[in-house]
């Protein structure tokens, strides 16, 4: 138990040599970059194990305890545990609510066909369905760009340029009011459900056409995704509080993940998270660097706010 008016040496990162910058944003980068690359593994190894229709079943219950981890972090006071929590059930209600849902009623209710392109398979069922999502996505935008209490860069910024910071009025949350694991599990999955509208748009012949002109879009993208990704990563790794370099990293990797994915797509690596019978061996070693960061910087030091001491 903290005693009143002292901090823990757990509460206090500047004391520590290791997690200063730039250390702490590299760490939780390179552990959002591979949470993205083992949640595909994660959802291709329940579909192999159990197979489509009892996945399809499976998905429900799976997406039920997403919940249950968020009503523990919505509980906690600690922000370091909230953050956690919002982040884990973000994952898993996205992989069990998302792509198993659009998995069954792409494929097993609807019987779409998947796009072939070259007699090769460029886009599944599931994720036809979710390219016509993406009017919801930039209605959901519209609410995030017009919120108020937003404290995301991103949104601060457009709001700043938009001339709307006076027209909405002062924040009426301070941080100690701020519910971390919903704010994360809301960023989770926006985020996610973002670059894959980004992904799909970018691979539509019927969007940006076939041939050169497929090319150029795509190339735009890298570079788009490279750029964007490097400005947050050196944003980041001048920041010094866990909780908060995690949240921030999950944007950060998946914007930088859209050039992996580009990669792929034009044979430059192998996609192994999408094959974890053939690469269990790489994937497990991955795993296990996975679990190992992930329990350093939940057990790193701590500001007094981070671990529920205001």
């Amino acid at each position: 138990m903290a005693i009143p008016g002292k901090v823990s040496a757990r509460a206090r990162p500047a004391q520590s040599r290791l997690w200063r910058p730039p250390f702490v944003g590299l760490v939780t980068t390179v552990l959002m970059l591979l949470a993205v690359g083992l949640g595909h593994a994660v959802m291709r190894a329940i579909e192999n194990a159990l197979g489509h229709d009892n996945t399809y079943v499976a998905s429900i219950f799976i997406g039920f305890g997403g919940i249950v981890m968020l009503w523990y972090g919505v509980k906690s006071r600690r922000e370091n545990f909230a953050t956690w929590m919002g982040f884990g059930a973000g994952l898993v209600v996205w992989m069990a609510w998302v792509e198993f849902f659009y998995m069954y009623y792409g494929r097993k209710n609807f019987g779409l066909m998947p796009r072939v392109e070259n007699g090769v398979v460029t886009t599944e069922p599931e994720y036809l369905i979710m390219a016509a999502t993406i009017g919801v996505l930039f209605a959901m935008l519209a609410w995030y760009i017009f919120d108020k209490d937003t404290r995301c860069n991103m949104f601060v910024w457009i709001q700043n340029r938009l001339g709307l910071r006076d027209g909405l009025g002062e924040r009426s949350k301070t941080a100690r009011d701020r519910n971390y694991a919903l704010i994360t599990f809301m960023e989770t999955f926006y985020v996610t459900w973002f670059m894959y509208a980004w992904n799909l748009l970018v691979f539509d012949p019927a969007f940006v056409g076939t041939g050169d002109s497929a090319f150029y879009a795509e190339a735009a993208t890298m570079f788009l995704s490279i750029t964007w990704g490097g400005f947050c990563f050196s944003r980041l790794i001048r920041y010094r509080r866990t909780s908060t370099a995690l949240r921030y990293a999950i944007p950060t990797a998946n914007i930088l993940w859209i050039s992996v994915e580009l990669a792929s797509r034009w044979g430059i690596l192998t996609e192994i998270w999408l094959y974890p019978a053939r690469y269990a061996t790489e994937l497990l070693l991955i795993s296990a660097a996975f679990i190992v960061m992930a329990v350093m910087i939940y057990r790193a030091p701590k500001k007094p706010s981070e671990v529920g001491n205001w």
